[in-house]
C-alpha cells in the first residue's frame, strides 16, 4: 500500500481552499505580513501549508526572480530545498523530544538568526510547529520579535487552537484558519495523488476523521492501522478491568508527549463514536470496521457516561497542552473511565 504523492506545480494542498486563497492573494498583492498563525485540528495539513507558503515566498521559478510568485513552482532549486528541509533560510523550531516545552533558548537562537542576512533567498523564514508548546518565557520572548520584526523576516506558527496562545501574540499575527476535510475529499486525494486502491482508500478516509495527514501516514506506514487496532483492543478492555490494571496500563504508555497526543486522539474518536452508537447513529461513526463492538459496548455504557468520557478526554488533552504531569493526567482519566461488567 505504501506510495508517494505525485508532485506537480502549485500548492499541492487538498481542500483548505479558503486558506490557500488568502495566502495567494497576499503574494499577488505583494503584501506579505511578518507573522502568520495556521490554526486547526492536529494532522490536517497546517505544517505542510506553512511549508508550501515558505516555498512560494522563496520560489525563484516565477517571472521576476525578485518577487515571490503567487504559488510555488516546486521545481526550482529553492522550492526543492525547502521541501527537502535543507534551505538555509528556512528554520523549523519544535519542542525537543526530551523536553516538555519549546524553551526560551530556542527563541533566542531564532532572534539571533533573524538578525542575520539571508544566505540564499529574499527572506528569512521561521516555522514554529505546535507554538502552544512554548513555555511562558519563550512565549513572552517571541513577543519581542512580533512587536519589532526584522526586515525580510516571516514567522509562521502552527497551533491546534488559536485560544492556546497569548492574546498579545494573536493580535500580532495573520490568522489562517484550517478545517477538517470531508472523507470524500480524502478518499479522492488518496486515489488520485497517492494511487491507493478504492477499498483501502474508503476505509482509510473514514478512519482519518477529516485528517489528511493521518490518512497519508496510514498509506505510507502500514504498521499504523495495525497499531490502531491493537490500541483500540486495549481501550475497549479498559472499562472491564480493575483500577490497578488501569494504572499499570498508564505506566506502560510512558510519557512521550507526541505518542500520548496520538493515543488521546484515537480515544476521543472512539468515545465520540460511543456517544453516536448510544444514540442509534451508527452510520455516522468513524471506526467503521468496529461498529458491532461499538453497538455492544454503547448499550452497556449509555449516552451519559459516554458523553462524560468525551469531556474527560478533552480535559486530559488540555492538561497535557498546559504541561501538566502526563502520568497524573492519565491516572485521573483512568479513574474517569466508566466501569462495565465484561
Amino acid at each position: 500500500m505504501g506510495s508517494h504523492q505525485i508532485q506537480a506545480p502549485g500548492w499541492n494542498i487538498v481542500g483548505h481552499e479558503h486558506a490557500v486563497d488568502l495566502l495567494r492573494r497576499t503574494l499577488t498583492a505583494q503584501q506579505v505580513r511578518h507573522a502568520y498563525l495556521f490554526s486547526g485540528p492536529p494532522r490536517i495539513g497546517k505544517n505542510l501549508l506553512a511549508l508550501r507558503f515558505a516555498q512560494a515566498l522563496l520560489c525563484t521559478g516565477g517571472p521576476d526572480p525578485h518577487i515571490s510568485p503567487s504559488e510555488p513552482c516546486n521545481s526550482c532549486l529553492s522550492c526543492r530545498k525547502v521541501l527537502h528541509g535543507n534551505h538555509p533560510d528556512v528554520h523549523i523550531i519544535t519542542r525537543a523530544a526530551d523536553k516538555q516545552a519549546i524553551l526560551i533558548e530556542q527563541v533566542r537562537a531564532l532572534q539571533s538568526d533573524a538578525a542575520r542576512r539571508t544566505l540564499e533567498g529574499r527572506r528569512n523564514i521561521f516555522i514554529i510547529e505546535n507554538a502552544q508548546d512554548m513555555n511562558t518565557q519563550a512565549a513572552n520572548c517571541i513577543l519581542k520579535t512580533l512587536e519589532e520584526p526584522e526586515k525580510d523576516v516571516v514567522l509562521l506558527l502552527t497551533v491546534p487552537d488559536a485560544g492556546l496562545l497569548l492574546p498579545t501574540i494573536l493580535s500580532r499575527v495573520q490568522l489562517v484558519v484550517m478545517q477538517l476535510l470531508t472523507s470524500q475529499q480524502i478518499k479522492q486525494a488518496l486515489q488520485q495523488q497517492w494511487e491507493v486502491d478504492e477499498e483501502d482508500a474508503t476505509l482509510i478516509s473514514a478512519l482519518a476523521a477529516g485528517r489528511l495527514g493521518w490518512a497519508v501516514q496510514a498509506v505510507e506506514d502500514e504498521d499504523l492501522l495495525d497499531e490502531r487496532k491493537a490500541q483500540l483492543e486495549v481501550l475497549t478492555k479498559l472499562p472491564t478491568v480493575t483500577k490497578v490494571q488501569r494504572f499499570d496500563f498508564v505506566q506502560r504508555l510512558g510519557t512521550d508527549a507526541e505518542k500520548l497526543r496520538h493515543t488521546l486522539e484515537l480515544w476521543l474518536l472512539w468515545w465520540r463514536d460511543m456517544v453516536l452508537a448510544a444514540n442509534d447513529c451508527l452510520d455516522l461513526t468513524i471506526n467503521v470496521d468496529m461498529r458491532d463492538l461499538l453497538k455492544a459496548h454503547s448499550a452497556k455504557v449509555g449516552t451519559t457516561e459516554a458523553e462524560r468520557m468525551v469531556r474527560a478526554i478533552l480535559q486530559t488533552q488540555e492538561s497535557l497542552d498546559q504541561n501538566v504531569n502526563a502520568r497524573v493526567a492519565l491516572e485521573v482519566l483512568m479513574l474517569d473511565t466508566p466501569m462495565i461488567k465484561p
